[in-house]
């Protein structure tokens, strides 16, 4: 028969010293490029904040001289057209007019372009901290396959991430909805709507979910169809429809007989007995 070669006990590969060394360094060297990264675009995030803010500041400021433009062109308008101007002060008043109505001009078209330049800041200043919050994390993740405690905590993150009213913002009035969507990953936060109850629910057409929760405590005061006093057909009506809620027996106040409650909720016609 052939020899047999011995093996180890453990039986477990060799690892190259130099090797691992050599493996070490990279996830090392990968989890400090992805940390400056990070830090990078921290810093480029917290810019576009600021920018934003000074956008959101020139933006009020071209709206607020719009505004006193308007009202001066107003005033120049109806002095010009008041009656009874001499010659003079009829050439005075046009003027004048012609210099409100060019400055009006002007203060419009600063406020459209600082209302553009903010629509602009409110998107990078979103798609800088998005950028920021995916850095981060992947700075985290290279520090653990170093086995290195990460860098970020969850409230750094938090602190950079975009906000609920960033995002809003920037979904806004932005002829860009598209590309929004695709670069951060979301769809655009729906607009706020009221839930409107449609007809034969049991209130009015219209009435707003929340408000059937105050319906039967209004019913008492008001009475249908607006009603507000208690008459005969007001008190049947009422305690007919706290009946058909409560299983209670509803009266019929005109006549002063008590109404049966059918299985399905129902009351029956009148029945004339016979004397």
């Amino acid at each position: 028969m052939g020899s047999v070669t011995a093996v180890g006990g453990s039986g477990a590969p060799k690892v190259d010293p130099a090797e691992a060394q050599r493996r070490a360094e990279e996830a090392r060297q990968k989890a400090e490029a992805a940390r400056l990264a990070a830090e990078a675009r921290r810093k480029a995030a917290t810019a576009a904040r600021d920018n934003l803010t000074q956008a959101r500041h020139d933006a009020g400021a071209a709206r607020r001289q719009k505004a006193a433009a308007e009202k001066t062109a107003a005033a120049a308008r109806k002095a010009a057209e008041r009656p009874g101007q001499t010659p003079a002060e009829a050439k005075k008043s046009k003027e004048d007019l012609a210099v409100a109505e060019k400055k009006l001009k002007e203060a419009t078209e600063a406020s459209r372009m600082a209302a553009q330049k903010l629509q602009g800041a409110e998107e990078k200043a979103v798609l800088a901290a998005k950028s920021a919050e995916e850095a981060m994390r992947k700075a985290n993740a290279a520090a653990v396959e170093e086995s290195k405690t990460p860098p970020y905590s969850q409230k750094d993150i938090d602190k950079v991430k975009p906000t609920k009213n960033e995002l809003e913002s920037a979904f806004e009035g932005t002829s860009r909805k598209a590309e929004l969507e695709k670069l951060l990953g979301l769809t655009p936060p729906p607009p706020p709507q009221e839930v409107i109850l449609t007809a034969g629910s049991g209130a009015a057409p219209g009435a707003p979910f929340d408000a059937m929760k105050t319906m039967d405590a209004q019913d008492v005061a008001h009475g249908p169809f607006g009603q507000t006093h208690m008459d005969s057909s007001t008190d049947a009506w009422f305690h007919q429809r706290q009946g058909s809620n409560t299983g209670v027996v509803p009266s019929d106040a005109a006549r002063g007989n008590t109404v049966p409650i059918m299985p399905d909720g129902s009351a029956p016609s009148p029945v004339t007995s016979k004397q």
